[in-house]
C-alpha cells in the first residue's frame, strides 16, 4: 500500500486488547528512517493508515475506541524493547466514525 508520502507499507500484525477498546495496527516499511521524517509528513501517512486501513476494518467502531498505529523498519516481536528497530506510532481515538488523532 502507498502511503501519502509515497512510501510503500504493508500490515504486519494487528492486535486487539481491552475486549476491543484498542486496536493495534502494526506496519512495516524497508528503509524507514523516522529522523528523515518530517513530523508533519509521518501525522499525515499515519493518520491516512487509521482512515483507510482502521475505520474500515473495525468490527463495530465504539465511540471513544482507541486505535494505535506504528510503522517500523522490520518486523519486530511486540513489547521487545530493541533499539536497532526503526520505530514510530501515534494514537487516535474515534469520535463520530473518524480518527481524532491524540498529541501526547
Amino acid at each position: 500500500m502507498q502511503l501519502p508520502s509515497g512510501g510503500q507499507v504493508h500490515l504486519h500484525e494487528t492486535i486487539t486488547e481491552g475486549n476491543g477498546s484498542v486496536t493495534r495496527l502494526r506496519y512495516v516499511t524497508d528503509g524507514f528512517a523516522p529522523d528523515d521524517m518530517m513530523p508533519d509528513t509521518a501525522l499525515e501517512d499515519l493518520t491516512f493508515l487509521c482512515r483507510s486501513k482502521a475505520l474500515p476494518n473495525l468490527t463495530a467502531p465504539v465511540e471513544g475506541q482507541t486505535v494505535i498505529i506504528s510503522l517500523a523498519d522490520r518486523v519486530a516481536p511486540f513489547g521487545v524493547m530493541d533499539g536497532s528497530v526503526a520505530q514510530i506510532f501515534e494514537v487516535f481515538t474515534i469520535r463520530d466514525s473518524i480518527c481524532i488523532w491524540e498529541a501526547f
